[in-house]
């Protein structure tokens, strides 16, 4: 979770875009101490977008103007990539005091991103205290409950009296993150359930935690996805939730904020593999990375895709003579196609949501079918209904050798079997793939695409041979 240091967000009526070119126009001039003065009017979040921007000189000098505890502050606001980079450009003595001030579960991001000999250097600034926390961390995988979760959480054991539990929150008020909701723990660490710090308040010193604590037991095993605690963040309204291992003892907590960082980087993870991008870009801005890094990203889907298609020039290549006996086919062509390819990918993305949400298991798999069946064919005869009805009163004025209602029919008929079938497929596709122990966003868009293409192709010449008997 992020703590604040004395400043608040701008309101609507401050221009921090103004303040960010004055910060600029400052650092620019050598005016420091008028970039001092400025920093102090804004919001770390505002000074990291214009970080982003700034040249190598710049963005030394400006890290130069806060103090340690304000550069911690400020280096939570930044993409782990550039923060990693501030963080190596400090001297030892400075690092580790910024290394101090920020949560564990920050540094143990940082860690994670840094390269190895960095990550060994900065593990050794650590206090004994925060290596050993920030080892423990590490022990978890990245995009797991365990690897980003924070041990900064208050807790209090059940058989305390209010008093006691108050006094015991005295003492570690500093090192928790969150006191809107503290954990109750038997002798063994494991959850019992929480209790509020406004029950608290408000009961009696001599009252025992067990007679006012909320015996809830919502919970993430600290091994599953990172994305099961967002949902359970979102399914219960949660604050945060606490990140257990398999005897129920606590580890650790993922706060609503960590949880908002984390849904961040999934939406952008699964709408980069939808679109057929490799890697992991989530903390490296989009300019800042090369063209090179970009290339490597995006040039081996795409080659996959263009061989792949390669099916699609084949199978048009076969029905070569159809086309020659009937021209007007070919009009029709690009649409029937191409509306497989935006039923399949609408089909898919509200099944990939879904199942992100949690709504939909992949167990759920001929449920889906049968509805996105239902639905495909709904759609698909009213499609082919109306390029009918167009086909019948617009394209009279064509020279064409079969009569007018079989040619309707042959681009009604593919065009609904298209659709029912794409629409099918989107479905299908990525609860295959979660079934796979796979992401589903895997089967991206472009995938589902160049499928729906070649059965595009074969489901219109199919019912042009049928129709027309061509």
């Amino acid at each position: 979770g992020r703590r604040m240091i004395g400043r608040i967000p701008h309101s609507l009526e401050t221009d921090s875009q103004l303040l960010i070119r004055q910060l600029d126009d400052a650092l620019g001039s050598g005016a420091h101490t008028k970039a001092r003065a400025i920093l102090n009017d804004m919001h770390p979040a505002d000074v990291a977008e214009a970080f982003a921007e700034m040249k190598a000189v710049q963005r030394s000098v400006l890290v130069s103007l806060y103090d340690d505890e304000e550069l911690a502050d400020f280096i939570e606001y930044l993409p782990l990539t550039d923060a990693v980079d501030v963080i190596d450009g400090l001297p030892e003595e400075i690092q580790a005091s910024v290394l101090h001030e920020l949560p564990d579960d920050h540094v143990v991001d940082l860690l994670q991103e840094m390269e190895p000999q960095q990550k060994r250097d900065s593990l050794e600034l650590l206090s004994d205290d925060k290596k050993e926390k920030a080892e423990h961390l590490l022990k978890f995988p990245d995009d797991s409950a365990g690897g980003r979760m924070t041990t900064a959480f208050a807790s209090v054991r059940v058989d305390m009296t209010v008093g006691d539990a108050i006094h015991e929150l005295a003492r570690i008020k500093e090192e928790t993150e969150l006191l809107a909701r503290i954990y109750v723990l038997d002798d063994n660490d494991r959850l019992l359930g929480k209790v509020r710090l406004r029950d608290l308040t408000f009961s009696e010193h001599d009252v025992r935690i067990r007679d006012i604590m909320d015996d809830e037991m919502l919970a993430v095993n600290a091994f599953a996805d990172q994305e099961d605690a967002v949902q359970m963040i979102a399914k219960y309204d949660l604050v945060a939730v606490p990140v257990v291992n398999g005897s129920m003892q606590v580890l650790g907590v993922i706060t609503h904020d960590d949880a908002l960082d984390i849904q961040e980087e999934e939406n952008t993870e699964d709408i980069e593999m939808q679109s057929g991008i490799v890697g992991s870009s989530a903390d490296e801005a989009y300019l800042k990375a090369s063209v090179a890094d970009h290339v490597k990203r995006r040039l081996g889907w795409v080659m996959v895709l263009a061989l792949t298609a390669i099916i699609s020039g084949f199978v048009l290549h076969s029905f070569g003579g159809e086309l020659e006996k009937a021209m007007i086919l070919a009009i029709y062509l690009p649409m029937v196609v191409a509306a497989g390819g935006n039923t399949g990918g609408q089909a898919a993305t509200m099944v990939i949501r879904a199942m992100s949400l949690g709504e939909l298991a992949p167990t759920a798999l001929l449920r889906v079918i049968w509805k996105e069946l239902r639905i495909g064919i709904l759609i698909g005869l009213a499609t082919g209904l109306c390029i009918a009805v167009q086909i019948k009163f617009t394209m009279a004025f064509m020279d064409n050798p079969f009569a007018l209602w079989k040619v309707a029919l042959t681009v009604a008929a593919s065009l609904a079997a298209q659709i029912t079938a794409s629409t099918i497929i989107g479905a299908a596709l990525p609860m295959l793939a979660k079934l796979a122990r796979l992401d589903p966003a895997v089967v991206a868009t472009p995938a589902i695409t160049t499928i729906v293409d070649v059965t595009g192709l074969i489901i219109y010449f199919g019912s042009a041979k049928v129709v027309l008997g061509i």
